[in-house]
């Protein structure tokens, strides 16, 4: 019985916004939430829920670019026509740094733990850095979406943030002392420590929404997809 109601009052969740609504979608740190969810949230899905809300006016959808990868510039494309606002820059591909005396050490403990010798871990460490190809995708949006919501502030009362990322506590703590309302979707238990501080305030908490509790049977991808 008590199942049953919770997925009847799941499937009637509504956010309780406070007047225009300006929605933020920090889409690489929400396609990261595979890894806790074991389910892909759905674009199509999310923006279909979002318009749901007359008083939401605004949704903002940050992501990179690869030139030159068809993939990349398809989703774009699909991004844009599904009815988002896109916020885009190309992808950078910078190198790892891994001579650094803390990852060195360890990966030396690792190796050991394996069984495999010094001489062993030596010699592949040497060729590691040697390595070209070994580099990281890097396009973080924090100074885009701080940028975009400071010079939106006076066009909307409530926030919706897509991404439990802990940057974004600043920027959540300036938009409480001026008053707006503040949501973070994020995944339960992925949260950054960061907001906890916020949460001691005695007024203008912020709210914060685990996606798999309230809004996985709006968003979550249907196989095949």
């Amino acid at each position: 019985m008590d199942r049953i109601l919770v997925n009847k009052k799941m499937k009637s969740f509504k956010f309780k916004l406070k007047g225009k609504t300006s929605v933020i979608i920090d889409w690489a740190n929400v396609h990261g939430w595979f890894d806790k969810l074991k389910w892909e949230v759905d674009e199509k899905k999310l923006f279909k829920y979002l318009r749901t809300y007359k008083q939401i006016k605004d949704i903002r959808f940050y992501f990179g670019v690869e030139k030159g990868n068809k993939k990349s510039e398809e989703f774009q494309k699909k991004i844009k026509k599904i009815g988002y606002t896109l916020i885009t820059k190309e992808v950078k591909w910078v190198p790892v740094t891994i001579d650094k005396e803390y990852f060195k050490k360890s990966m030396s403990n690792l190796f050991r733990e394996y069984g495999f010798g010094s001489k062993f871990f030596n010699e592949f460490f040497k060729r590691l850095k040697k390595d070209k190809n070994l580099k990281r995708r890097k396009c973080d949006f924090d100074v885009e979406i701080t940028r975009d919501v400071l010079v939106n502030i006076d066009k909307f009362n409530s926030l919706i943030l897509f991404s439990g990322d802990g940057d974004y506590k600043a920027l959540a703590e300036y938009l409480l002392d001026n008053q707006k309302q503040v949501i973070i979707v994020h995944p339960f238990g992925s949260r950054g420590k960061e907001y906890n501080e916020l949460l001691l305030r005695k007024v203008n908490k912020p709210y914060f929404c685990a996606v798999d509790k309230w809004l996985k049977p709006f968003l979550k991808k249907s196989p095949g997809r």
